[in-house]
């Protein structure tokens, strides 16, 4: 089958992608479009926000940092009820306390700007999306076909790209229903499908992968966290062994937000089901994400650095950087905490701004160089967690293991890390949580993106490298965190995608015929 258009992925980017295509498209303009997803279980949400594999997650920033089309959805009576009465019906996701602090403001529509939604609210908000296709799409003369399928690789011969699926692509339809949608699988077709362009809407690479032998034994190995499940498969694994065996290893390998997803479940397991449970955490760096709490200072916090004069003579990428770091210390200084100074850049745009004085090869070096140090020291973070974690630490149920794990045994009984000091970390369950293998050391992670990799060498450790409108060639579109240019202003991830998206539809349309 030959498409004009293949959309990769159906979580946010693919519905973002879609929802602006048919928003956009002229009403007379005839393409075929096929949307190609793995798991149709992640519909709506894909992996970091579906019902089932963001359970117990939150946004790791407030509402106010959201895409302002969220912020409006959100405030709404019908999805505030939504939100409500699905908390209600579904006790097992352990949301009564969040519900708790937060019922009353939502059910008088004062939602706080500062509230930190569970991930899954998300999904609500991509399916009254996805129902909004399926409508305007009935007065289009475009064509949308759906499929799932496992992409291994592309083939680049032909004037179409070639996808090629490890199994045969099933076919599906989206219906309305009841107010929401069903998912109707219908035939199978062969294990190839054509296009002549795509958008690779992929999410985070996983981890690389580590050594390790006889895993038929012992399924207590989680590789990719988020995709097998997150902290509900982690929670599944835990009463499995509790089953067994009174006392329970958990190592984590890895430091930042995987790990702290599941600390505050981790938490009410010991302290109120009395769950005899010991957390190995095996990191280089024991610093984690800080949290995003404001300082006690009643007076908004004003630049001292990042004045506009300043700004206005950057000419290096460096410099973004070092303003940045003095403007903390000088707000430590005055008693503010650095997150005072955070919400300030991001209300003002100051990286936009600052980035925008920047040569075409000093953006080069921005995106390579200095954007991952400029991460490292301002992610901030739902509290919650890292309080949990904090508790945790001081009642001996976490031990920090300084090192690298390098290789992984595994029996029956346990699983051994060897790390590369020559340490030995025996365990019930392991988490890698250690983050996304770098693209240019990509292997046998993603078959499909080491194909683009292959074909096309036009990448670095930060990702494929795209222009401005995320085009990698004129076929191959990635709005997303596998570009290297994907969010160099620092925007939450979903704002991010939702922008990016909606401007490389806005290219595709006007170079498709």
């Amino acid at each position: 089958m030959k498409f004009d258009l293949a959309i990769i992925g159906f979580g946010v980017i693919g519905v973002e992608s879609l929802h602006a295509l048919v928003k956009n498209i002229n009403k007379n303009q005839r393409l075929n479009v096929a949307i190609i997803d793995k798991d149709i279980g992640n519909i709506p949400g894909g992996v970091a926000y579906s019902k089932i594999n963001s359970k117990f997650g939150f946004f790791n920033n407030p509402l106010r940092l959201s895409h302002p089309s969220f912020q409006s959805w959100i405030r709404s009576k019908t999805n505030i009820n939504k939100i409500i009465d699905f908390i209600k019906r579904n006790p097992d996701y352990k949301l009564q306390e969040w519900s708790s602090i937060n019922i009353e403001n939502l059910e008088k529509k004062r939602v706080s700007r500062e509230t930190y939604f569970p991930r899954l609210v998300y999904s609500f908000y991509l399916e009254d999306k996805i129902l909004e296709i399926i409508e305007i799409t009935k007065k289009l003369k475009l064509k949308l076909y759906f499929f799932q399928g496992f992409l291994q690789k592309i083939d680049f011969n032909s004037e179409h790209l070639a996808l090629k699926s490890k199994v045969n692509f099933q076919s599906f339809k989206i219906v309305r229903k009841n107010g929401s949608f069903d998912i109707i699988k219908s035939k199978k077709i062969n294990k190839f499908i054509e296009s002549k362009k795509i958008i690779v809407g992929n999410g985070l690479l996983p981890p690389k992968k580590m050594n390790f032998s006889n895993k038929k034994l012992n399924n207590n190995y989680i590789w990719d966290f988020y995709t097998e499940g997150g902290t509900n498969n982690l929670l599944k694994k835990i009463e499995n062994i509790r089953k067994k065996k009174n006392k329970i290893f958990i190592t984590f390998i890895g430091n930042k937000a995987g790990l702290l997803e599941s600390m505050l479940h981790i938490k009410y397991l010991i302290f109120e089901k009395n769950y005899n449970i010991q957390i190995n955490v095996i990191s280089k760096k024991f610093a984690t994400l800080n949290k995003a709490k404001f300082s006690n200072n009643n007076k908004l916090y004003k630049f001292h650095i990042l004045t506009t004069s300043r700004i206005n003579k950057i000419k290096k990428s460096n410099e973004i950087l070092n303003l940045l770091k003095k403007e903390f210390k000088i707000a430590i200084l005055k008693k503010y905490n650095k997150y005072d100074v955070w919400t300030k850049i991001l209300r003002e745009n100051v990286l936009k701004k600052s980035i925008q004085k920047l040569s075409i090869d000093e953006r080069k070096k921005y995106n390579l160089l200095i954007f991952p140090l400029i991460r490292n020291i301002t992610r901030f973070t739902y509290p919650e967690p890292i309080k949990a974690k904090e508790y945790l630490d001081k009642h001996k149920k976490i031990k920090m293991i300084k090192g690298k794990a390098v290789s992984i045994k595994i029996s029956t009984r346990n699983i051994l890390i060897n790390l590369e000091n020559k340490k030995k970390i025996k365990s019930d369950i392991v988490v890698n949580v250690s983050g996304p293998v770098n693209l240019d050391n990509l292997n046998m992670e993603s078959n499909f993106i080491k194909s683009i990799k292959t074909n096309v060498n036009k990448f670095d450790k930060r990702g494929f490298i795209t222009d401005k409108n995320f085009m990698l060639t004129k076929q191959i579109y990635t709005p997303g965190i596998l570009a290297y240019n994907f969010n160099p202003s620092r925007q939450t991830i979903i704002k991010a995608i939702t922008n990016n998206s909606r401007k490389t539809i806005n290219t595709i349309l006007k170079t498709i015929k």
